[in-house]
């Protein structure tokens, strides 16, 4: 049986744990691994928001491919994009459909001057040509 641990015991140093115990006690509830941490550091990640973000992304196979052919302009992005990048690779290779994402200009090159793709994103969207959302 998964045993997840919502309340992050022995996730922050023992003097917090040492302040959240008693915290606990005077509120007479548990506080969550996510408000230790926002409360210890100021934050609260590693709660999985990226995953779920780039999960939502990958799984609308039906929507415009994401296009990130461009260099990244920040270190958070071009993070994000490598994490993208690996999940997709993992959906991919397990045989779960994922939206088409460009990481370089010759993979949305190919993609449009492949007959069948063109025709798809002329389906959806009739009044304006591909070329107006990926510049070449």
């Amino acid at each position: 049986m998964l045993e997840i641990d919502i309340y992050g015991a022995g996730l922050c140093f023992p003097e917090f744990e040492k302040q959240f115990e008693a915290i606990e006690a005077a509120l007479g509830f548990k506080l969550f691994a996510w408000q230790k941490t926002y409360i210890a550091n100021g934050n609260f990640r590693r709660y999985g928001a990226t995953t779920a973000q780039i999960l939502r992304e990958l799984m609308q196979v039906d929507a415009f491919p994401l296009d990130y052919s461009i260099k990244p302009t920040t270190q958070r992005e071009a993070w994000y994009r490598g994490f993208l990048r690996e999940i997709k690779q993992q959906l991919d290779d397990a045989g779960v459909p994922t939206r088409e994402v460009f990481f370089t200009g010759e993979q949305k090159r190919a993609y449009m001057n492949n007959p069948e793709n063109l025709k798809r994103e002329r389906e959806r969207n009739p009044e304006a040509a591909p070329t107006q959302y990926w510049k070449w």
